[in-house]
């Protein structure tokens, strides 16, 4: 388990070492609904395939290719891949973007990595794993919190929480633009909780990890609107709730 930790890390770090050369140097490919894809998220994303499958005969499930190899079936454990979680803010120069990697079985994370390569910060770590940033034991501060992270999708139809609701609940609201980022915040007390329908597996995969590994929970179920009745698929759109640990006193779930 150890070296599947020390594998998800050594390749999103090399997906984040390519991209920091590509700080300021963005090229946009196309629009994708309200998203953008550059030509460094299928960069980073071959960096990082290559790197596990040197190393790994697991499936992967890649934002940018699906999947690579058979899809996995059951439990069976299989790689996900987010190259950069965060294009939009890449493209604009906005500093919070991030790698993620995860190991899955079904739609439960393993282990996880997310990787903020602007900021030089590493959060690894999983179910019964603990959680580990920049290679150091962490654990969330009980002090902090009380800030919901949200976000808008990208397909379209999709709404975040009521803010006027989730204001009840929080003391604050946040959208980072990354659900990546946001669930290693609330893995790390930054954030006490996060929640987006409509999101994909690959942005939240390696965060939901980091989450179960510092002793938070979390939630996944069918979008709003989604039929879930035949089960949920990792490719499927998801409502996601996360919350940290220790609990705040303060939360909407």
């Amino acid at each position: 388990m150890i070296d599947d930790i020390a594998l998800a890390t050594a390749a999103a770090r090399t997906g984040g070492e390519y991209l920091t050369s590509r700080l300021g140097k963005a090229n946009l490919t196309r629009w994708v609904e309200r998203d953008v894809k550059l030509a460094e998220d299928a960069q980073a994303e071959a960096l990082i395939v290559g790197h596990l499958t040197r190393h790994s005969r697991h499936p992967i499930l890649t934002e940018e290719a699906g999947w690579i190899g058979e899809p996995a079936r059951g439990d069976a454990a299989y790689w996900v891949v987010d190259p950069l979680d965060g294009s939009f803010n890449f493209l604009h120069g906005i500093p919070l973007c991030a790698v993620s990697v995860a190991l899955c079985r079904g739609l439960q994370p393993v282990l996880g990595c997310v990787h903020d390569f602007i900021h030089g910060e590493t959060c690894a770590g999983g179910p019964g794993l603990g959680l580990r940033v920049n290679g150091q034991a962490a654990a969330a501060d009980a002090h902090r919190g009380g800030i919901l992270g949200t976000g808008i999708p990208a397909a379209a139809g999709d709404r975040p929480p009521s803010l006027a609701q989730a204001l009840a609940h929080w003391r604050k609201v946040r959208m980072l633009g990354t659900a990546a980022l946001s669930l290693a915040w609330v893995a790390q007390g930054r954030l006490g909780g996060y929640e987006e329908s409509g999101i994909r597996w690959w942005d939240v995969a390696g965060g939901l990890a980091l989450v179960a590994g510092a002793g938070g929970r979390f939630e996944v179920g069918p979008a709003a609107g989604r039929d879930a009745s035949d089960g949920l698929d990792p490719v499927d759109p998801l409502h996601v709730r996360a919350w940290s640990a220790p609990a705040t006193g303060i939360s909407s779930f």
